[in-house]
């Protein structure tokens, strides 16, 4: 990526920033507890594919239109939205090394504050949206958004969970977002849109969504490296990801070890068996290598500069495998 072209993208995400900054809640009592939430937004990696689908659509190489600069704040509301509900869900004390909301405000204050970003998230994209199939959209990969959730809950503690099981859950709570965010940038930025150009941003997405998952999922037993939240989150709670699902499948006594609740014996296990690891990330790498083939095919459509800001998002994304 050129210097003009990160100043650019800089320049872009800060205007995605200052949109969140100003929203506001009318609902007194949880004023500041609204304003934490939007303003512990992270790297905003989904809020960033919106812009650069966005600019690759439209092909504007100045100021992007503000409609695509709104519907990446509104992207990124959703995504928050899911967070908290997640967080109560799974009780996790911390996100982003911050207190999460219903350790400070309760788990009722907390639903009820996820419910109002993904309500107004809802609102913000039903003022901007230049269609209804535009709405329809997104209203839908919500509903898939939540699938997925339902998928994983209904699968907890289940040791018989198969891999394709679990592929289609992440699909759904995890890459379906990303999906959404890449096809926002596009119906957004594009005043005629192209079923190819549609179809990639579709395909990109959804890989880059499952492999932002499986890395995830990975860097829960990486005791050593400090993500924001709880280690050994998800075994504790009962949800087999792809290593213990991997590991399942080469050793079913794995099983008998899940049973006694530990946490750290799977750990144990894995740190003795590091091909599961490995196994695991080279899914996520093959996802990766799918999503840049998306980009490659489609080089007529995109503004190639666009395209080296897209494959820069990949490699930072490689760069944590």
């Amino acid at each position: 990526m050129s210097v003009q072209q990160e100043i650019t993208l800089q320049s872009d995400m800060r205007r995605v920033v200052e949109t969140l900054h100003g929203e506001e809640t009318s609902v007194a009592p949880y004023r500041r507890e609204y304003r934490q939430l939007l303003d512990n937004h992270g790297k905003m990696i989904r809020a960033t594919l919106v812009v650069l689908f966005g600019r690759a659509a439209g092909g504007n190489a100045g100021k992007l239109d503000g409609q695509v600069i709104t519907g990446a704040a509104a992207i990124e509301m959703l995504h928050l939205a899911t967070l908290v509900h997640d967080d109560v869900l799974d009780s996790a004390p911390i996100r982003r090394n911050q207190p999460t909301v219903h350790t400070t405000a309760g788990n009722k204050a907390a639903i009820y504050l996820g419910d109002l970003i993904l309500s107004r998230y809802m609102e913000i994209m039903a003022q901007i949206a230049p269609s209804t199939d535009f709405l329809r959209e997104q209203a839908s990969t919500v509903c898939e958004i939540v699938g997925g959730e339902l998928l994983q809950e209904a699968a907890r503690h289940n040791a018989e969970t198969t891999l394709d099981y679990y592929r289609k859950a992440i699909g759904g709570k995890t890459a379906a977002l990303f999906r959404l965010a890449c096809l926002t940038g596009v119906r957004l930025g594009s005043q005629a849109l192209d079923p190819a150009l549609l179809e990639t941003a579709r395909a990109f997405g959804d890989h880059v969504g499952m492999a932002f998952q499986i890395m995830d999922d990975i860097a829960d037993f990486d005791l050593a490296h400090d993500t924001g939240k709880p280690k050994l989150e998800d075994v504790a709670d009962g949800i087999y990801t792809l290593p213990v699902l991997l590991a399942l499948r080469d050793n079913p006594d794995v099983a008998g070890l899940l049973s006694r609740n530990d946490p750290k014996l799977v750990e144990d296990y894995l740190q003795l068996h590091p091909e599961l690891i490995r196994r695991s990330q080279d899914e996520a790498m093959r996802h990766l290598d799918e999503a840049d083939a998306c980009l490659a095919g489609s080089a007529d459509a995109f503004q190639s500069a666009t395209i080296r800001q897209i494959r820069d998002v990949l490699r930072r994304i490689r760069g944590q495998l």
